[in-house]
């Protein structure tokens, strides 16, 4: 997997942007990293394309949560989701926000060195999320629903998604049983859902926006239940590896770094303060343009189509590479390069179907706007008080599953700037 997207960004050069991997009955899938082929999957004809196998693999954990559910239940859970992430709820993360990157910069602090930024960052993210976007004052392992998370995220990668269909495969010919989807770190998330469920219906006051609504609409716990898993799956790990990206870009890159930390130091590291952090913005956009977190969405299609002029069948797989798109000499000047500021307005008019780290169309991810807002906070505290260095020869080596995460962590010289 190391490899794999070097190899898919020589293979579009070679080959084209949309290419048939025909690998037999059960393997058949197009890669698409073409911008109009995009924009009718996910835009134009979205009704016909539907959440691939890929996905629906993490039914065990995620339910029928917002990531997962279809249809009108998916309608329903966004329009009800919606109001959690206006930019009015947002502000009241502030303080929260402040309170954890304290803490962690004094734990730099004492610490100063060589540190794995990418660790903190997921660490910073999920105590976020779990006090924002859940009850801030229950007590959890973080640790263990880090562990427990990254355990899933590993079985259902696709390598491994292969190895169990093919697995289950044999069995069933040889008249064994198919092994379940459970497993220990799907059974320990449920058993932490259940925790939060209880805490916050007994301290109403300190849960969030939207499980107050839950509960004033006597929503089931089930429901409850996914939209919690569905919080922890999708809701830390993504800012966390944008985050992650931005420094190592930054660390490598120290003229933007310090272009950042001077912004910073003009403002007052608040959400009010956000609209003069325009330099930060584009840095954490290019890096996600770079490294986007979600790097390959995953949609079959229904009925048969047709896209330009090409002819798709029914139940057809389609991979819409983020990666190899964001890399592409047609779209992007200089594609391998570090330039934060083709983030200006004029230069990203038409590149909506160019740009995709949060996906497009009708299920755009519904918390982009909190996630940018949130990494701009963060990363102008951070480079207020540190600075970021990455002195290892060679770049690291990045591991693309389901979140694009590194190898064995992103290991930076972090020193305090007094």
């Amino acid at each position: 997997m190391v490899q794999l997207l070097e190899s898919l960004e020589k293979l579009v050069r070679k080959v084209g942007k949309v290419i048939e991997f025909d690998g037999g009955k059960y393997q058949k899938l197009h890669f698409v990293s073409e911008p109009e082929y995009i924009k009718h999957i996910l835009k134009t004809n979205k009704a016909n394309y539907k959440r691939s196998p890929v996905i629906k693999a993490l039914r065990p954990l995620l339910g029928n949560g917002i990531f997962i559910s279809e249809d009108k239940i998916w309608q329903s859970q966004r329009s009800h989701l919606k109001p959690s992430f206006h930019e009015q709820v947002i502000q009241q993360f502030e303080s929260i926000i402040l309170d954890e990157c304290d803490s962690l910069c004094k734990t730099w602090t004492h610490s100063a060195g060589k540190n794995d930024v990418e660790a903190s960052m997921e660490m910073l993210m999920l105590r976020i999320l779990v006090r924002t976007q859940f009850c801030d004052g229950i007590e959890v392992d973080y640790k263990e629903i880090q562990r427990a998370h990254s355990e899933v995220l590993d079985q259902t990668s696709i390598r491994n998604q292969k190895i169990k269909f093919y697995t289950n495969r044999l069995r069933k010919q040889i008249g064994l049983s198919v092994k379940s989807d459970q497993s220990t770190a799907v059974r320990y998330l449920d058993t932490v859902a259940k925790h939060i469920i209880a805490f916050a219906r007994n301290n109403r006051k300190k849960c969030s926006y939207w499980m107050n609504d839950m509960f004033d609409r006597d929503v089931d716990d089930d429901e409850i239940r996914d939209q919690i898993v569905n919080f922890i799956f999708a809701g830390y790990d993504t800012t966390a590896s944008a985050l992650t990206w931005t420094l190592y870009c930054l660390a490598t890159n120290p003229t933007n770094q310090n272009d950042c930390r001077q912004e910073s130091l003009k403002t007052t590291n608040t959400f009010a303060d956000l609209s003069n952090l325009q330099t930060t913005k584009q840095c954490i956009q290019e890096s996600m343009r770079l490294y986007p977190p979600v790097w390959s969405i995953h949609r079959q299609s229904e009925e048969k189509d047709e896209i330009d002029k090409q002819q798709f069948d029914a139940h057809t797989y389609f991979m819409i590479c983020a990666y190899t798109l964001h890399r592409d000499p047609d779209f992007w000047e200089k594609p391998a390069d570090f330039i934060p500021q083709r983030f200006s307005a004029d230069n990203m008019r038409g590149k909506a179907f160019q740009y995709i780290p949060f996906g497009q169309g009708e299920r755009v991810c519904i918390g982009q706007s909190l996630a940018i807002m949130e990494s701009q906070l963060i990363l102008s505290i951070l480079l207020r008080q540190f600075t970021f260095t990455y002195k290892q020869t060679k770049p690291p080596q990045i591991t693309p599953g389901i979140i694009m995460k590194t190898r064995r962590g992103l290991f930076l010289e972090v020193t305090p700037t007094s």
